[in-house]
């Protein structure tokens, strides 16, 4: 007797599916491309009596008025955290001419992820290439989910860059809790001067771009047409999970190490012959994750660009031990891009 397989996807007409941008890159032999898909199913909700009151104290700490909590500018970066995460959906992505049916439905937090084999001669084929530099990229379509995104296939050789956003992007000021969450939910963004046409000018010598944060999921697409608008090369995203019903508040004031630590030992150990570019800043632990990174692989961590900020006291023994046995001339402290405007990418 055969089993019946159920429906190719389950879901719903409410459901908003969003495709984060993902990479891809070869085989040990070579015949394939795999592919990470990795997005959100989210739906309309209800704000219930718990979630009004985490909105409440969040708004207390920010001291925000009523006419800011109603604004246009908060209702889009809260939609997200206060939308009902759908997990259990059944997600299928057409790449080219070919579905491919994900082996797992959507985790509880309605996010949904699996690597695809797709065959190299396939993905050449179909693959896109960007006006500028030599970036390659797959189209992916969520079938049902009016969803589409971009892996981009990361040669084997070659450089990647690792940004974090906050603060090294962004004017973020991780250092005051009520300011990080004014800016975060409050006000548009603002771009760190002259960060996007250096980006540009690395983009233009063949770099690939990683957008690894701390910041929430949530605000990926908030994040990433900021990122467009201000003309910051394209790229793969890897941020933070989080849930409203997670204690908000205290879960994104402390980011804690590990996760992006862990994101970029992924990002080396699946590019073991590329060499990486880390920028970041001082205000967190950007110094002390790079240099722990570099001092793990030295053969790939290639330079560590650290933005220091005016409102921080970052001492040189904080340097001495976040860098020890580094080679100084791969260490870059700066204040301002200018500093950096002389900089020519290692291939």
């Amino acid at each position: 007797m055969t089993r019946r397989k159920g429906p190719i996807t389950n879901l719903a007409q409410e459901d908003r599916v969003v495709l984060f941008p993902s990479v891809g890159y070869l085989s040990a032999d070579g015949e394939n491309w795999i592919v990470d898909v990795h997005g959100d199913v989210s739906g309309p909700s209800k704000l219930t009596f718990s979630k009004r009151m985490l909105l409440k104290l969040l708004g207390r700490a920010m001291r925000a008025g009523p006419s800011e909590l109603c604004s246009d500018l908060f209702q889009d970066r809260i939609a997200r955290f206060v939308a009902k995460d759908r997990p259990g959906r059944r997600v299928a992505v057409r790449i080219g001419d070919q579905v491919f049916r994900l082996p797992k439905k959507t985790r509880r937090n309605g996010h949904f992820q699996a690597a695809l084999r797709v065959p190299r001669w396939m993905a050449q084929h179909i693959a896109e290439t960007a006006a500028v530099g030599a970036e390659q990229y797959l189209e992916l379509e969520v079938l049902g989910g009016a969803a589409t995104g971009q892996a981009y296939l990361v040669n084997p050789t070659g450089v990647s860059v690792i940004s974090d956003i906050d603060d090294t992007l962004k004017h973020s000021h991780v250092g005051c809790k009520r300011t990080l969450l004014a800016n975060t939910f409050l006000r548009p963004f603002e771009t760190i001067p002259g960060m996007a046409p250096l980006f540009r000018d690395w983009w233009s010598q063949g770099a690939a771009f990683h957008y690894v944060s701390s910041s929430p999921w949530q605000l990926y697409q908030q994040l990433a047409e900021h990122l467009s608008s201000e003309g910051f090369p394209t790229g793969s995203f890897h941020l933070r999970h989080f849930r409203l019903r997670d204690h908000l508040l205290r879960r994104i004031l402390m980011l804690r190490r590990s996760g992006k630590a862990g994101v970029i030992r992924s990002l080396l150990k699946m590019f073991r012959q590329r060499r990486f570019i880390l920028v970041g800043d001082s205000g967190e632990h950007d110094p002390e994750i790079y240099g722990a990174l570099a001092r793990r692989y030295p053969q790939q961590v290639a330079g560590i660009f650290i933005r220091q900020l005016s409102s921080e006291r970052s001492t040189r023994s904080r340097y001495a031990r976040a860098f020890r046995k580094i080679n100084p001339a791969q260490i870059t402290l700066f204040e301002h891009s200018a500093e950096l405007a002389h900089i020519r990418l290692p291939f």
